[in-house]
This record gives C-alpha cells, structure tokens and sequence, in this order.
C-alpha cells in the first residue's frame, strides 16, 4: 500500500471515529471551541533508521506546523515508536539536521505533543519505561482528543 494510500486511509478512519462531536474550554472569560483550533497530526510510521529523510521531514514539518500556530500531535506507530526511545542513538542525525532525539526535545519544548503507540509498542517489545521523558504512551481518548473537523493528517 502506498504511503498516500495509508495516509488518505488513516485519516478517514481517525475523522470517522471521532464525528461530529466538539469541547469547549475556559481561557478566563473567553470560551475557545475546540473546533475553531488549527490542528496537525503528524503520524511517524517509518523507521528512523532505514528512512532517516522521512522522519527528519515529519519532525521539520511539526515545526513549519507550530510556526504557523496549530496544536500539533506528533504519532509515533509501526516502526516509527523506535524514535521516542531511551536506547535510539542521541547523536544519530540525517545529514547536517539536528539528531533526531534533539529535533524531539525542542518540539515538546515549543508545545508539540508526542504521542507512542501502546499496540505498536508491544509489537516490537517496548516498553512504557523505555521511552523518553518527553513522550508519553498515549491511548485513544488522547490522541482523539487532537482531531477536529479541520485537523491536517500528514503521514511519514
């Protein structure tokens, strides 16, 4: 399956699965609907070390996303949860871009929320205490909690 494919695929799914439904939140005396938020979920399928690029391109795109004032979710699934953990290779970089776990820290530093998937966890025998400080295993309510009717899906 192509990786348009997938990706077409994984945001129907997420956009069926939420519908239609909408939370408000109090900021002092304003109330900001979530629906009105400019969202991005990068999903990070690929494994770091056999595609370096594409990784890379995911974590600069959350950056060009956080410049532009969305609330991203960066997805970790399928090979992609080998990134957000303690043993991948601090100083491992694609060509002159900052490493890669580096890219990471100043993400979650700038806001960005990075989300590993449990099931693919488990798949590749990872565990909850080998992922980083800056990560959390996340669950469905989470990272559906990131998607709205205007969310932008991006797959890598």
């Amino acid at each position: 399956m192509t990786r348009s494919v997938h990706s077409l695929l994984l945001f129907i799914l997420l956009t069926a699965m939420i519908g239609c439904s909408s939370e408000s939140k109090q900021t002092g005396q304003t109330t900001v609907t979530d629906v009105d938020a400019k969202r991005a979920v990068i999903s990070i399928t690929s494994d770091p070390l056999a595609d370096p690029q594409a990784v890379n391109m995911a974590l600069t795109f959350a950056g060009f996303c956080l410049d532009e004032g969305y609330d991203v979710a960066i997805f970790f699934n399928v090979k992609g949860v080998t990134l957000p953990t303690t043993s991948f290779d601090e100083t491992y970089q694609y060509q002159q871009h900052a490493p890669l776990t580096e890219q990471l820290t100043t993400l979650k530093e700038r806001g960005a929320e990075l989300h590993v998937c449990p099931v693919c966890m488990k798949d590749l025998e990872i565990t909850s205490d080998d992922i980083i400080e800056a990560a959390f295993v996340t669950d469905k309510p989470k990272l559906f909690g990131k998607l709205g009717g205007d969310t932008m899906v991006f797959s890598y």
